[in-house]
Order: C-alpha cells, then sequence, then structure tokens
C-alpha cells in the first residue's frame, strides 16, 4: 500500500514534457490578459472623465441657475424700490396738485 502511494507520488512530482503548443497557448493567456487589462483601464479612464464631464455641467447649470435667481432678486428689489418712487411722487403731487387748486 504504502510502496504503491510512493509510486503514485514519484509519478505525480515527476518531470513531464509539456503538451503540444503548451508555450503559444500560455502566450496567448498572457496576450488576452494584457488586452483586457488595457480595455479595463481604458473604460475606468472613459468613466472618470464622463464623472468629470458631469460633475462640471452640473456646477456650470447650478451656478446659471443661482446667477439667473440672483437677477430676478435683484429685479424684484427694483420693481418695488420704483413701485414706492412712484407712490411717493403720486402723493406729493396730490399735495402739490391740492394747494395750486387752492390758490
Amino acid at each position: 500500500m504504502m510502496d504503491d502511494f510512493e509510486k503514485q507520488l514519484q509519478e505525480a512530482l515527476s518531470r513531464k514534457e509539456p503538451s503540444p503548443f503548451f508555450e503559444a497557448r500560455v502566450l496567448g493567456a498572457v496576450k488576452r490578459q494584457a488586452r483586457e487589462r488595457r480595455a479595463s483601464m481604458r473604460m475606468w479612464w472613459a468613466t472618470a472623465v464622463a464623472a468629470v464631464l458631469i460633475v462640471v455641467a452640473v456646477s456650470v447649470w447650478q451656478h446659471q441657475r443661482n446667477e439667473q435667481a440672483r437677477e430676478e432678486a435683484t429685479g424684484r428689489e427694483a420693481k418695488a424700490r420704483l413701485e414706492l418712487a412712484l407712490k411717493i411722487t403720486s402723493v406729493k403731487l396730490q399735495k402739490i396738485s391740492q394747494k395750486v387748486e387752492g390758490i
């Protein structure tokens, strides 16, 4: 029994000639892995560039939106000041008109 085991072990660990086309298969596998790695890197870079473009686009959109909101607020403020000025002018013109009619 032990001799049989030792014989199997020796046979399993003995040097054997590689099968035909072994080198070609190994080199093919290495080239395939290199292509896959390059493709993976290209995909990673494409994803990174897309993410940066999205962040830039959102930032520009947000800036424009904030700028528009500021302009609208400034416009409302100017409108309110104009309405107040027109009311003051109207009141003063009414007073002047009353004085002129009283004379």
